[in-house]
């Protein structure tokens, strides 16, 4: 969380009309048969990433090693975030899964000597494989920022995946980009806006 709160304040120099959408949305033709095999979930840290001219208005003396670790520890904090969400979801809506605690996760991708910056790069289904759960949900965001596109849209764009395990196949991809619609927004704001939205868009159904 402080990772993100710590980049926040840059944002007060933009202020956008609000402006949430959820698109490019897929869902696999075999999507029902697979979900309906889900039976534990488990959520990977997120790939954050912040463009170049983000980062240039707002170093303050970082070094690209600087931001390489606020991208890693942001990610983390979306992924206990996304748990959280996703959990409370399931239990709410009586979904028939169980999510993975993100720290179970977490060992075991350590254990296994896997690099949090290496996630993007591997099989996904291997890794679902490997966490022993029946499918894992990938997300990437992305500050898109520039002075220079003033009017433009400015903020976070954040993509959920839903992989599953047996198949390696995605099944569900849905994003979401949250623009800058006041002086207090921080990039950790936006990104948790999208991925409530995105949860909100999983396919699960209610146990009958």
């Amino acid at each position: 969380m402080k990772a993100f709160l710590k980049l926040g304040i840059v944002l007060g120099l933009v202020i956008n009309v609000l402006a949430c959408k959820t698109n490019q949305s897929f869902l696999a033709e075999n999507a029902n048969s697979a979900l309906e095999m889900h039976k534990r979930i488990a959520i990977l840290p997120f790939k954050v990433s912040f463009n170049e001219e983000y980062k240039a208005i707002s170093r303050g003396g970082r070094g690209q090693s600087n931001w390489q670790e606020q991208e890693r520890v942001a990610g983390l904090d979306l992924q206990k975030t996304t748990f959280n969400m996703l959990a409370r979801r399931a239990e709410k809506k009586r979904l028939d899964f169980t999510v993975q605690d993100f720290l179970t996760t977490n060992k075991t991708l350590q254990s296994e000597n896997i690099r949090f910056s290496e996630l993007k790069s591997i099989d996904k289904g291997k890794l679902a494989r490997l966490l022993g759960v029946d499918a894992v949900i990938w997300g990437e965001t992305e500050m898109q920022f520039s002075m220079r596109n003033f009017a433009g849209r400015n903020g976070m764009n954040t993509q959920l995946q839903l992989i599953d395990a047996d198949s390696g196949v995605l099944v569900w991809q849905n994003q979401s980009f949250q623009d800058i619609s006041n002086r207090m927004d921080s990039p950790q704001d936006l990104a948790v806006r999208a991925v409530q939205n995105l949860i909100g868009a999983l396919p699960y159904k209610a146990r009958k």
